[in-house]
């Protein structure tokens, strides 16, 4: 296993069970047993380790069709959801939640742009976007800490028809 992967792991099992607050640096090294300087070559802090746990997921899913990816990614959030459940606990800079919002806004920009030549998207296409992603985290976020009662396969379907069509059509 590579060490970034071992310490993200350690992360990921550390925050099942702890809240974000307990967890320190060195209580990751302690649990993946590597070293200060090891950790910090790949992650700046805590918050961005947290957050990469999700990420690194996700990203090997881009390539797929846009309900596919929505399902499995809702899978992935119930089959793990202690660790987002505090995850979305962390408030203020580099939260989950604020991540989350820029990771998908960011993602459906790219894909925007790509498939449309374009270089910049026009104000109603940022505005959507912004409107979209708000929209999904608040969701998501109250999925995760109401006790998940939406199915993964409903909150997959629901929330590709909630993307607006300017994005969609792309996904």
């Amino acid at each position: 296993m590579d060490t970034k992967k071992r310490i993200a792991d350690s992360m990921f099992n550390l925050l099942k069970s702890n809240s974000f607050d307990k967890i320190t640096v060195q209580t990751i090294l302690d649990d993946c047993k590597v070293s200060r300087s090891t950790f910090y070559r790949y992650f700046d802090d805590k918050y961005e380790l947290m957050n990469w746990c999700y990420q690194s997921y996700v990203d090997t899913l881009l390539s797929m069709d846009g309900r596919k990816r929505l399902h499995l990614i809702y899978q992935f959030l119930d089959d793990n959801h202690k660790y987002f459940e505090r995850a979305t606990k962390v408030h203020g800079k580099n939260s989950f939640l604020d991540f989350l919002y820029n990771y998908t806004y960011n993602l459906y920009k790219g894909i925007y742009l790509k498939n449309t030549n374009s270089s910049e998207l026009s104000d109603e296409a940022r505005v959507i976007l912004e409107y979209a992603c708000a929209g999904a985290v608040h969701i998501l976020d109250n999925w995760l800490n109401n006790g998940r009662k939406e199915s993964v396969s409903e909150m997959a379907e629901w929330t590709f028809n909630l993307i607006p069509e300017i994005y969609r059509q792309y996904l």
